[in-house]
């Protein structure tokens, strides 16, 4: 399976050493980085690009009911959403010697760059951590818009602890609205189940947690129980809605 540019950028962000961190408090587990470095750029093609866990849980009354819960591969996540342009690839290939730009994760001198060539910041700065993203690893990052594009200044999380251990900023383009952007957080996942010739689930899960079928009715928890009860309490995998 050959590779493109936006796959190989994003593996080699996915395999950045970003070191250790006197915050890292879960390094007994292996950071990102050192467990992402085990793997090739083909074992990350090859990922599912959603998984949905099966977590069962009993109320005081003795009653077993279960949460679905979707898992998205970061990698097929950013291949699917991002793109590249010249003006990427002249910002990514400069040198990082520090963060002292405005944007974190950006050098005074790439930071100089961007705003020479009219790079408006828009919005404020996100960071995946702060609403539970199902994404396999945290992302941040910072929109802007040049020449009524839209693109995203990126960062990994590659450690164990939130608080550090992330890449430098690398640009990345959205597309030409601003609703671009926004794909970004769009965390919709769809899974199909057939437990024989007959009968097939399929279902679509959320960011938000909620689960609907394709005729538009809404899981209720009764529905998650039965459909955890078919699969076993197994993993599915699923596939990202773009």
């Amino acid at each position: 399976m050959n590779a493109t540019k936006i796959e190989k950028i994003v593996y080699k962000l996915l395999t950045t050493s970003t070191g250790s961190a006197i915050c890292d408090s879960g390094d007994a587990y292996g950071r990102h980085w050192q467990r992402n470095q085990k793997k090739t750029l083909k074992d990350f093609q090859n990922e599912p690009e959603a998984v949905l866990e099966v977590s069962e849980w009993t109320n005081k009354e003795g009653i077993t009911s279960y949460d679905l819960i979707p898992r998205i591969s970061l990698f097929h996540k950013l291949v699917k959403t991002l793109d590249l342009d010249e003006v990427c690839e002249i910002f990514n290939r400069k040198q990082v010697k520090d963060w002292e730009g405005r944007v974190y994760g950006v050098s005074a001198k790439g930071q100089a760059w961007l705003d020479d060539m009219g790079f408006e910041e828009v919005g404020e700065g996100f960071n995946s951590y702060n609403w539970n993203a199902n994404f396999s690893q945290t992302i941040q990052g910072q929109h802007l818009e040049f020449n009524g594009r839209y693109y995203v200044l990126l960062q990994i999380h590659q450690g164990c602890d939130v608080r550090g251990g992330y890449t430098d900023a690398k640009l990345f383009l959205l597309g030409n609205y601003e609703e671009d952007c926004w794909r970004l957080f769009d965390e919709n996942s769809s899974y199909s189940y057939g437990d024989n010739e007959n009968e097939v689930l399929d279902f679509m899960g959320s960011g938000n947690g909620e689960f609907i079928t394709p005729e538009g009715q809404y899981l209720h928890q009764d529905d998650l129980n039965l459909i955890a009860q078919k699969i076993n309490a197994k993993t599915i995998n699923g596939f990202l809605f773009n």
